[in-house]
Order: C-alpha cells, then structure tokens, then sequence
C-alpha cells in the first residue's frame, strides 16, 4: 500500500506492559502517513492502572537513585525494521497506583509519546495526588509529589517529591519533613 489510514478504537483493554504494570484501558489510535513513514497517533484514557513490582533498596538512602530502581531498559538497536513515529496522548486522570514495598500511591498524568520506536520519548506531568511512602521502617505521608518529563532526547524522570512524619521520643514529637527532588541519577 502506498498511504495508510488505519483507525482503531478499543474499549476495556486489559495490558500487562510495561513489565510490572497491570493497567486497563480505552485507545482510540490512527496508523497514517506511508509504509516508509508511518505514526501511530490517537488517546489512550487510562482507566486503572496498578505497578506492584518491587524495588530494591538495599544499597541504602545515597545510593537509592544509582541504577538500582528496579526498573531496567533493554539496549536500543543501531536500526529498525520497524520506521514508526509516534504522536500519542496519554491520560490518567487519578487512576495509577503505585503498590509496592516502599509506596503506596494514587496519581495522575497527563503525557505525550512522541519519538520513535527506537527512540520514544515522553512529555509531560505526573502528580501524586495522595499516598503514602515506607523508608527504614517509617511511613510517610507524601504531601506533594510531581514527576516531570522534559529531556528531549530519552526518557528521564525528574521528580520533586515531598513526604512528612512525625516522630516522637520521651517528652517530645518533631515533624520530619523529606524533599527528593532530581533524577534517579
């Protein structure tokens, strides 16, 4: 075929990807343009969508972000068979949580795929709209929590997270409050 103008639409799908992810979702997706150039463009609406894979912390709090979070990307390839550009938008409203050994989280984005499928890249915001973090065996209340997608060249998270408790000793109770803010690196 010369030009394609391919137009699908799914309601109620169940997915299992990425790996650790369980989500269900609504996509209305268009393949256009030629077989040389394809895009895959459209909405997918998430409608719930759960990460329960666990992370492994045991390197402690200065080594947390050292290429130890748990979540692994295979290496890219020099070329594709496969030319797919992509245009998608990605809508969470309030459906993702987080349930896992060290959080227990609700969030919300608003994304954009674009790239390639060798190369995708993501846009947009993730915030945490309530929930709950373990570290070292305290729980902490997140009070606010936005996960930004800019770096236009791959996928790279920045976080600025906020999480309080309190602890409390004879005679005394201070408010610990805890700020991440940066990359995984």
């Amino acid at each position: 075929p010369g030009d394609l103008n391919v137009t699908v639409r799914g309601e109620d799908m169940h997915l299992r990807y990425p790996e650790g992810i369980r989500s269900t979702v609504d996509a209305d997706l268009s393949l256009r343009g030629n077989v040389q150039a394809p895009t895959l463009g459209g909405t997918v609406r998430v409608k719930q969508a759960t990460w329960t894979r666990r992370l492994d912390t045991s390197g402690g709090l200065l080594e947390f972000g050292s290429g130890r979070s748990g979540v692994e990307t295979a290496p890219t390839p020099a070329t594709s068979a496969i030319p797919l550009r992509f245009d998608l938008e990605v809508v969470v409203p309030s459906s993702l949580r987080v349930e896992n050994n060290l959080a227990r989280l609700v969030a919300s984005a608003d994304l954009q795929l674009r790239g390639t499928y060798e190369r995708p890249v993501l846009f947009g915001r993730a915030e945490v709209d309530r929930g709950e973090v373990t570290f070292e065996g305290r729980r902490y209340l997140v009070t606010r929590g936005n996960i930004d997608f800019t770096n236009p060249s791959r996928i790279e998270p920045f976080f600025d997270v906020e999480a309080q408790t309190r602890v409390r000793v004879p005679g005394q109770t201070y408010q610990v409050i805890v700020r991440a803010v940066g990359t995984l690196d």
